[in-house]
């Protein structure tokens, strides 16, 4: 018997067919509404503790040099100015082309 990549009991299973979608959508059973998750979460608590661990993990964070940081903008700056440059050089060519061929 051959190798197949499909096994057995999933390659006779018929396709389902999508769900129509209706115009409303019910919460499941079950659901909770966001206020229910808010009193659930604490409050304001979770957002005092969500503000305290990005404190942490922004002290992990290793910033670049002030000298590493200006290069990089610079290359980021040099970059767009070229890029613009040639979007625009393209744009004059294909404006003037089609003006010639008098379809625009």
């Amino acid at each position: 018997m051959a190798w197949s990549p499909i096994p057995k009991s999933s390659a006779k299973a018929p396709a389902k067919a999508p769900a129509k979608a209706s115009a409303k959508t019910l919460p499941a059973k079950g659901a909770k509404s966001s206020a229910q998750v808010a009193a659930r979460a604490g409050g304001g608590r979770s957002a005092r503790r969500f503000l305290r661990e990005v404190r942490n993990e922004m002290a992990k964070v290793t910033w670049p040099p002030r000298q590493e940081l200006v290069q990089a903008t610079m290359v980021v700056l040099v970059a767009i100015a070229i890029a613009a440059t040639y979007i625009g050089l393209l744009d004059l060519v294909w404006s003037t082309l089609v003006k010639l061929a008098r379809l625009g």
